[in-house]
């Protein structure tokens, strides 16, 4: 692959200027770290340092008051000793334990009851005990005469917040003989920088190590008490007595260099932090600087560049529009499976694009057809019609259409839509034509597949009718031939002739055939759009004739059909005939399903809903295939034989007459099916007066009661 000179020195350009900038920006970057790096670790030195110095004075501080404690301690523990009594009530000061250092305000002794026995304050009541305290029940409780330094609390004397350092007081026999405190106010512990201030996020704080802080300076703001138990600042100093961090404090949310040291003997530390914000404001003021000058840079260079490549850049973008535009077209032709091409009279030659040669099957040479090779690529007929399409253009220069179909290398049938549109010269002679060859296949094919399913449309529609005639006849037509058998056997019998039984016998058998008739009536009903005949009837009248009909359609076997009397007469708005066919299809499926045994049918009348009326049929067989089929549907036989399509019409009939059915078990135990029907009243004129209205919903177990006779 070659590479044009523009490109190469647009190349080179480019890499320069980019080389240039990328190093001035490297060079301004490792600048600002460098600055950045050397002040954090200027201010971190600088914040060591002041933990150190904050440690040295608050660690002298404590000695002060460990050694005056502890010399107080020791005087009282003599003074109990030899049993010298103390000076009475009121208390006085206690000259003899004064404390020189101005930290230390005031000192208290309290006897092992809790009393208040001496104390160094000017002002004291006149009867202090503490043994309810906290503190005084520690000190009592732990032997250890360690100095404690407590978190602060208010003085009852000074009327003051202070931090309180007590120690207790042990007799030779090592019993508790009281405690010791001595009074420093929380200010007293961070102003050793009496010199110098803190900057306004800079930060100095004695905590201790039970997270409660005894004296914290922000700036020039003073605060203690705060509870720091589970912070970064606590985890950070129980893994090393000395150290440095990045964090955000615990209480303002201010990131800081923190630096920390612990005083184990007192059970604090001592930390100190420096705000990052403060450490990184010069440089980032400095970077700022560094930044606009490598921009300004970089922007002269990118100008440079840009003057450089004007020239260039203009023919790079026309070149791109051509090349879109070329490359939209050429997209918008695969998608409409469309190609180009032209004809050129004078030469009569044709010359395709390259879409066009690959929907023919043929390679990219190929492009260039000679009128006379024409036949080939789009068969005799195409080219005759182009023939017509050129002689008609030659006499009135005109845009034509027409379709073709071509046999391509593969065997495959193309069908084409081409347009053609003459090219003329400025006499108005033709010198050529351009158009476009369009493969139409799909449409074609869907065209072709559209008319099949018309047609197979109409033979399903005649088939599912000839179904149906077929299942709805089989059934009285069988009955109607039992029933005349059986009155041929009466009339060919020896004996006297029962005319009343053979009467009775030919008179179902009409029966029978006229309900024949009705099937068929009501089947050029249903083709002609036609509504049921809705009527009100007796549920009670029209089980028993179903139940009739499904012996009689059952020569020689036995079926033991029980009904379950209602307790009370149930009407309903309906058509008998189909409610009727409906029983039937029902009693046939509950039959068949029990086959080789005697099947045992059950069915009963219930109203849970006084809209409606539900009636059941439950079999006692092995119940239906639990194969996730719907047994509704058309086509789904539920015994394995037959058509398929009673349970279907069955439904189809019930949802006509505003009712629903449906399968409300099945199982090892046998099956029960439900269909409901509207209910209806008659009222002293002998009308039709409905319920309920609306279309029944399948409701949830609500089953009906045990048989109580049978009719068969």
């Amino acid at each position: 692959m070659t590479t044009s000179p523009g490109h190469a020195v647009r190349g080179a350009i480019i890499g320069a200027a980019l080389s240039l900038i990328a190093l001035v920006w490297a060079v301004v970057l490792f600048q600002i770290r460098h600055e950045r790096s050397e002040a954090v670790a200027s201010a971190v030195r600088a914040n060591v340092n002041r933990a150190i110095a904050l440690e040295q004075y608050v660690s002298r501080t404590l000695e002060g008051a460990d050694l005056a404690t502890a010399y107080v301690a020791d005087r009282y523990a003599s003074l109990l000793e030899r049993n010298t009594p103390l000076p009475g009530l009121p208390i006085v000061p206690l000259a003899d334990f004064a404390v020189r250092s101005p930290a230390l305000r005031e000192i208290n002794v309290i006897n092992a009851r809790g009393d208040l026995v001496a104390t160094s304050a000017t002002s004291a009541p006149p009867t202090v005990n503490v043994s309810d305290r906290a503190l005084f029940q520690l000190h009592r409780s732990n032997p250890s005469t360690e100095l404690r330094v407590n978190p602060p609390s208010r003085s009852r004397f000074l009327n003051s917040w202070f931090l309180i350092l007590s120690r207790r007081v042990n007799l030779r026999d090592g019993s508790f003989g009281g405690t010791v405190s001595v009074h420093v106010r929380p200010s007293e512990m961070t102003n050793f920088l009496q010199n110098a201030s803190l900057g306004p996020a800079d930060l100095i704080s004695v905590i201790g190590l039970d997270g409660i802080t005894r004296a914290r300076r922000t700036g020039d703001k003073l605060s203690f008490g705060q509870n720091l138990s589970g912070r970064p600042v606590m985890r950070m100093q129980a893994r090393t007595p000395f150290g440095t961090y990045l964090a955000p404090s615990a209480l303002d949310g201010i990131v800081r260099y923190f630096s920390f040291r612990s005083l184990p003997k007192y059970g604090i530390f001592v930390i100190s932090g420096v705000s990052q914000e403060t450490v990184l404001a010069p440089i980032r003021a400095r970077a700022g600087g560094y930044i606009a000058g490598a921009a300004l840079i970089s922007l002269a260079v990118a100008i440079a560049a840009w003057l450089l490549l004007a020239l260039a850049k203009r023919r790079a973008v026309r070149q791109a529009e051509i090349l879109a535009a070329n490359a939209r077209l050429q997209k918008a032709q695969r998608l409409a499976r469309l190609g180009d091409w032209s004809f050129d009279v004078a030469r009569e030659e044709f010359l395709w694009s390259e879409d066009l040669c690959a929907m023919y099957e043929r390679p990219r040479s190929e492009g260039r057809v000679a009128l006379r090779d024409y036949s080939e690529r789009v068969g005799r007929h195409g080219a005759e019609v182009f023939r017509l399409a050129l002689k008609e253009m030659q006499a009135r220069p005109a845009p034509q259409e027409y379709e073709l179909a071509a046999i391509l290398p593969s065997g495959a049938v193309s069908h084409r839509r081409v347009v053609a549109v003459p090219d003329l010269d400025g006499a108005g002679r033709l010198i050529g034509i351009h158009g476009t060859d369009q493969d139409i296949t799909p449409r074609k094919l869907m065209e072709s597949l559209q008319e099949q399913v018309g047609h197979l449309a109409r033979i399903d529609g005649l088939n599912a009718i000839a179904a149906t005639l077929a299942h709805e006849l089989a059934q009285p037509l069988a009955a109607a031939s039992n029933y005349l058998a059986a009155g041929t056997m009466r009339l060919a019998g020896e004996g006297a002739l029962d005319r009343a039984a053979t009467v009775e016998t030919l008179d179902s058998a009409r029966g029978q055939i006229v309900h024949a008739g009705e099937i068929i009536r009501r089947v050029r009903n249903l083709v002609q759009d036609r509504e049921a005949k809705v009527e009100i009837i007796s549920l009670r009248d029209v089980i028993e004739s179903a139940v009739t009909l499904a012996e009689a359609a059952s020569p020689g076997s036995v079926i033991d059909i029980v009904v379950q009397p209602d307790a009370e007469p149930v009407d309903a708005l309906a058509d008998p005939v189909q409610v009727q066919q409906v029983l039937v299809n029902l009693i046939r499926n509950a039959r068949d399903a029990c086959r080789p045994r005697e099947p045992a049918i059950t069915i009963t009348t219930t109203l849970p809903d006084p809209r409606f009326v539900h009636v059941w049929v439950v079999d006692d067989g092995p119940g239906m295939p639990a194969d996730g089929r719907d047994v509704f549907s058309p086509f789904t036989p539920s015994a394995g034989e037959g058509l398929g399509v009673g349970l279907a019409i069955s439904r189809t009939l019930i949802q006509s007459m505003g009712g629903a059915i449906w399968v409300a078990q099945t199982g090892k135990t046998g099956t029960a099916i439900c269909f409901t029907l509207p209910r209806a009243e008659r009222d002293g004129r002998e009308e039709l007066v409905a319920a309920g209205a609306g279309l029944a919903e399948e409701p949830g177990q609500d089953w009906p009661a045990e048989p109580r006779s049978k009719a068969s």
